[in-house]
């Protein structure tokens, strides 16, 4: 089979852009550890996985469980709660009757869960809370 030869011009073109590839790359990665270094966790979820590790050790290893809170089911909160609570699952019907409370104010949780249905068997502190299910 005979060689194949490329003229200098596309040679030099392909190198080119390989080597702008590469700036680009290492650009981006190095204004990525920058803004790192300023905002080091701008979704706090660190300090989320900390908020549920009590709560976390109570649940059965891969629970269902449903999730209620005062702030609504924000799609960026629902997911850092869901992230701090792996293994368990997150989901709209519970099958275990177990739901997960996010609060960001105090309050009388035990009143809040009456008014939907829930029985509160725990309240861990920082907002976090266990509910179970009374009815459908």
């Amino acid at each position: 089979m005979p060689a194949i030869r490329y003229p200098a011009r596309a040679l030099l073109g392909l190198g080119t852009v390989a080597l702008l590839s590469l700036y680009g790359s290492f650009s981006f990665y190095s204004q990525q550890i920058e803004r790192n270094k300023i905002q080091k966790d701008s979704y706090q979820v660190g300090s989320e996985e900390q908020r549920f590790e009590a709560l976390k050790k109570d649940l059965p290893p891969g629970a269902m469980v449903g999730y209620i809170s005062d702030l609504g089911n924000e799609a960026g909160i629902l997911l850092v709660v869901q992230y701090a609570l792996i293994p368990a699952l997150l989901v709209e019907q519970p099958s275990s009757g177990l739901v997960v409370g996010s609060f960001s104010r105090s309050m009388d949780y035990a009143e809040f869960g009456r008014a939907r249905r829930l029985v509160l068997l725990k309240d861990y502190g920082y907002g976090v809370t266990l509910f179970r299910k009374t009815g459908p």
